[in-house]
């Protein structure tokens, strides 16, 4: 089954690169493997220059994203049945857009610290998971992704990341508020 899987992605890749007419890996700046019912994420090493990805609308339920270029900018996975991606994309420093909504993911606290070396991630879609119905949801995505400028189709307004602040460097902020105000903290 392992090999069949791999063997359709090898396909998908195949076709996707006759279409657009490419002929060599390193010219392989973006590719598109959306709809196309992928259960797996093909081995996608041999692209070093991929930058943008599109594995949306598919049946994937587990990332395995080792074998993703470390330089991919953008990472479309959305309309999938992701549970989890601990240990998937904590790799991909450069990613700036990141696109995740309408998945399985359960786990708040694991999904941001898996994405907290993301220090160039502007854009980001988590909506339509079990982790968006968190207690806080918005307030800690943007406390632990302070690079985050729109989440889930909304402008992060600076109004939130203070509010983020508040919330979640209660120590930081009340000693920032002491010198702001010229007060000695006890």
């Amino acid at each position: 089954m392992q090999r069949r899987q791999t063997m359709e992605g090898a396909e998908e890749i195949k076709e996707s690169l006759q279409k657009s007419g490419i002929k060599r890996d390193v010219d392989v700046l973006q590719l598109s493997l959306a709809t196309k019912k992928l259960t797996t994420i093909p081995d996608l090493s041999r692209f070093h220059f991929l930058r943008q990805l599109w594995l949306n609308n598919n049946k994937i339920r587990e990332l395995s994203c080792r074998s993703l270029n470390c330089c991919l900018t953008e990472l479309y996975l959305q309309n999938n049945n992701i549970k989890s991606i601990t240990g998937a994309l904590n790799h991909l420093t450069c990613l700036q857009r990141l696109f995740l909504h309408n998945n399985q993911i359960r786990g708040l606290a694991d999904m941001t610290h898996e994405l907290r070396r993301m220090q160039q991630l502007q854009t980001a879609t988590f909506f339509l998971n079990p982790i968006s119905h968190e207690p806080r949801y918005r307030q800690h995505v943007i406390h632990c992704l302070p690079s985050i400028q729109v989440l889930d189709r909304k402008e992060v307004r600076s109004v939130e990341r203070r509010r983020s602040f508040q919330i979640y460097s209660q120590e930081r902020h009340r000693v920032l508020q002491s010198v702001v105000f010229c007060r000695r903290t006890t």
